[in-house]
């Protein structure tokens, strides 16, 4: 999807989750903040849900959002979920950020147990793309293990 477009859906997105939330606003102060906290955070896509490859029947995923904010850092949120997943395996959420050069920047977050998420957030400044893959991490050999593919959630606007 051109960014352009995610740009607008974004917008509308936010536009929508303001027009819902202010009149349960007590305040005029609360409604100044909420707006310039929805400036701030100009949600440019959502992206997900990705999910781990299969593992007897139940699979990890992730959801989020990303946006650029006003020191043009690209920030990828979201939350991570593990379901019916067997004690020794965990939910595990993969965001690699790389620029022109190549160079790239990895961060990670674990869920174990199978009730409720874990909030996650990164963020890069000098981004070119993001991608966001899901896996399980495996407790017993320390590593990950099934994880699906790697999936595109921001390109800049050089990459399309």
């Amino acid at each position: 999807m051109r960014r352009s477009i995610r740009t607008m859906l974004g917008l509308a997105a936010a536009t929508t989750v303001l027009a819902v939330g202010v009149p349960a606003l007590a305040t005029s102060a609360n409604a100044a903040t909420t707006t310039k906290a929805a400036a701030t955070f100009d949600f440019d896509d959502q992206w997900g849900y990705e999910y781990s490859k299969y593992f007897h029947g139940s699979r990890a995923k992730a959801r989020g959002d990303v946006w650029e904010d006003d020191d043009s850092r690209i920030h990828v949120s979201g939350k991570l979920y593990d379901k019916n997943s067997p004690n020794y395996l965990c939910g595990y959420v993969q965001v690699k950020f790389e620029n022109s050069d190549g160079d790239e920047s990895t961060y990670w977050a674990k869920k174990c147990g199978s009730s409720g998420y874990r909030s996650f957030h990164f963020f890069e400044d000098d981004v070119d793309t993001a991608q966001v893959r899901v896996c399980y991490f495996d407790n017993y050999q320390n590593k990950k293990v099934y994880c699906g593919r790697w999936d595109y959630v921001y390109e800049s606007d050089d990459q399309e």
